[in-house]
């Protein structure tokens, strides 16, 4: 049993041992506490403030963005409103350009019709005019072909006179042939 008395003695020397020191420290760690817990309450409270401050700014940064998030998307639908009408207004202009160009070369196109046919007009009279003058020419042509034709016919030697021609040249040079004197 004495073991178990020694057990007793520590928790009893134990507990002196606390007796003490609350009877020493014990005002201080009461001080010290009560102020751990003051600073506690004081950081809540400043953890508190700085909490609705960070959520003042928040909500102001949040409020500015969503400001600012609204502004841009007026700004960029008065852009794209802006630039639709700018193209409607292109397209329209450019469709009334393709009109009157088109106007333009459809006149100049009946212009040149006209002319076009104006100068074929002149160049089958013209055609006809050479084509009658060519057949007038190749008539006096065959005329005058006709005429020659007729003129060599009549002077034209014949077959049997330029062979006797030949035969008295050939005698001739030969010396055979003599010729009356007269």
């Amino acid at each position: 049993m004495p073991e178990s008395k020694k057990p007793a003695n520590e928790a009893d020397s134990e507990r002196n041992v606390d007796q003490i020191r609350d009877i020493l420290f014990g005002g201080q760690m009461r001080d010290y506490e009560r102020r751990f817990q003051e600073m506690g309450q004081r950081l809540e409270a400043e953890m508190g403030r700085l909490r609705e401050s960070q959520d003042k700014r928040m909500a102001q940064i949040d409020k500015r963005v969503d400001e600012q998030f609204e502004k841009l998307s007026r700004q960029l639908r008065q852009e794209i409103a802006d630039r639709n009408e700018a193209v409607d207004d292109l397209e329209s202009r450019l469709q009334q350009s393709a009109r009157t160009a088109r106007t333009e070369i459809n006149k100049a196109m009946d212009g040149l019709s006209g002319e076009l046919g104006a100068v074929d007009e002149r160049l089958r009279e013209a055609l006809a005019e050479l084509g009658a003058a060519v057949d007038e020419r190749a008539s006096e042509a065959a005329a005058s072909l006709s005429r020659t034709s007729t003129e060599l016919r009549a002077e034209k030697l014949g077959r049997e006179d330029l062979s006797a021609l030949l035969t008295e040249l050939a005698l001739r040079l030969k010396g055979d042939f003599d010729l009356p004197s007269n």
